[in-house]
């Protein structure tokens, strides 16, 4: 889709003026919160794509909103220039472009852990120190609750999964029963 190429064209664009790790990580902070504003009110969509606004409003609307989240120069720039170019509604794309950037100058990578109940501190701290080991990266660990799962977790980096849930377990095992009755 054209809008993905466009996206990470500026989230390259933006990582390539950010030379600072910490500017790096509060610009995406940035991009994050102001695509969250957009999720929040969909009003903001509906002003952006809407062709009878000129152009000086909606700037005017980006810099309250830049001075209201303390956005970075950097970000109030590209902004500017996505309403300019009629290219705002790509926002949560371009946030999303950027943080895979932001995850791989910093050498570091997101990790999905979806677990039956809650993991205790301790649990998620060996599990974020043996990702660190095998990965041979930084580990930001993302995690989240699913009871169905019955016991055990799953992990997602990326595209890869690991499923050593018992609900897993069962559907293999279901599957397999399957395969003999059939023979």
């Amino acid at each position: 889709m054209i809008e993905n190429v466009i996206s990470k064209r500026y989230a390259k664009a933006l990582s390539g003026s950010i030379a600072d790790e910490s500017a790096l990580r509060r610009a995406l902070d940035n991009l994050k919160d102001f695509g969250g504003a957009f999720e929040t009110d969909r009003q903001l969509e509906r002003f952006f794509s809407h062709p009878g606004i000129s152009v000086t409003k909606k700037n005017v609307l980006v810099g309250q909103l830049c001075d209201r989240l303390k956005a970075e120069n950097v970000v109030r720039n590209l902004l500017g220039i996505l309403v300019r170019r009629r290219k705002i509604l790509f926002l949560k794309n371009i946030a999303d472009y950027f943080e895979s950037v932001v995850d791989e100058r910093l050498n570091q990578v997101r990790v999905s852990v979806i677990s039956a109940h809650p993991l205790t501190d301790e649990n998620i701290e060996k599990l974020k120190t043996g990702l660190n080991r095998i990965l041979g990266k930084t580990v930001l660990i993302e995690t989240t609750e699913d009871q169905s799962l019955i016991a055990g977790i799953q992990l997602q980096v990326g595209d890869q999964v690991a499923d050593a849930t018992i609900k897993n377990r069962l559907a293999i095992l279901k599957r397999t029963i399957e395969k003999e009755e059939v023979a």
